[in-house]
């Protein structure tokens, strides 16, 4: 009788003992995961990150397609991009770092064509990617900023095509805080219709940056291709209500045909590691290297870093 009850003492206490191992495993586990993911890359410098979005958008279906980051991912410095259906890393402005934000169309940034027209995923037409204006300027600031730059590229095309873009434009709003330091807006060249509320619009679109980025410089480029007086006047009216810098284009667009615009024939490289040869009248419309150069020269001509 005594073997047993001892027999049966040890079983459980071996039991006591298993379960208390367990207890202090769960809690570790829980531990760790509530441990705050860091990434190292926005410490380097110079970083470029580009967010795209398809180039067609069909009406009521824009806030199915958006982007928008649920606070986990952004504590987590990820998203997904949707649109591209692969992972992105979406930088975090913080004091530490000097943050740039460049909004635009495919003269700012473009995913690879899946018809083999264009095969990088940055500036349409520039050789490759160190030599779009995006690229050039965030090395400018590199150099200037004591602090490590870094670069998200957000895509503005479905805001130019779609019907309500007052909805569309809800997709970029978390891509701001109050450590953005720079932003840059290129946009106009897709906008074909929707006339009628551009003047809401470009407001609407400047302003929420403002309040998002209170503290950031924000430049609006003038259109770079086809510029419409409609559109040029909407922005005008958007950076006097805001105090944004517009950036006159007129002398891009007088030496455009001559000297900035690619051609058919024209080599460039593409993400693959390939060299690739432009045959599309649409992306050799767009600007050359050349061309790219000078649209970065004036963005540089205006920033102003505070070190």
């Amino acid at each position: 009788m005594k073997k047993k009850i001892c027999y049966s003492l040890l079983l459980l206490v071996s039991v006591l003992i298993l379960f208390a191992g367990c207890g202090e495993s769960k809690k570790e586990t829980k531990t760790v995961h509530k441990q705050p993911v860091r990434q190292e890359k926005p410490e380097e410098e110079s970083e470029v990150k580009a967010a795209f979005s398809e180039e067609e958008t069909e009406e009521g279906s824009e806030e199915q397609t958006g982007t928008e980051l649920p606070t986990e991912q952004i504590e987590a410095t990820e998203t997904e991009d949707t649109e591209a259906s692969a992972e992105i890393d979406a930088i975090v402005a913080t004091k530490d770092t000097y943050d740039y934000v460049a909004l635009g169309n495919s003269i700012t940034c473009n995913d690879i064509d899946d018809e083999g027209l264009w095969w990088g995923n940055w500036g349409m037409a520039a050789s490759n990617e160190d030599n779009d204006y995006i690229h050039i300027v965030s090395k400018w600031l590199g150099a200037q900023s004591v602090k490590p730059v870094t670069t998200t590229v957000l895509d503005l095309k479905k805001w130019e095509l779609a019907s309500d873009r007052n909805t569309i434009q809800k997709d970029y709003e978390e891509y701001f805080n109050e450590y953005t330091d720079l932003v840059t807006i290129q946009t106009g060249e897709n906008i074909t219709e929707y006339m009628e509320t551009l003047g809401m619009d470009y407001d609407s679109l400047v302003k929420m940056i403002r309040e998002k980025a209170p503290n950031a410089q924000i430049l609006m480029l003038g259109e770079v291709l086809w510029p419409s007086e409609d559109i040029e006047s909407a922005k005008h009216a958007a950076c006097d209500a805001y105090g944004v810098t517009f950036i006159d284009m007129t002398e891009f667009l007088n030496g455009y045909e001559s000297f900035y615009k690619s051609a058919i024939g024209a080599e460039v490289a593409g993400t693959d590691g390939e060299s690739h040869t432009i045959t599309n009248e649409v992306v050799a419309a767009h600007p050359n290297d050349e061309g790219m150069a000078c649209i970065a020269q004036q963005v540089i001509n205006q920033i102003q870093i505070q070190n």
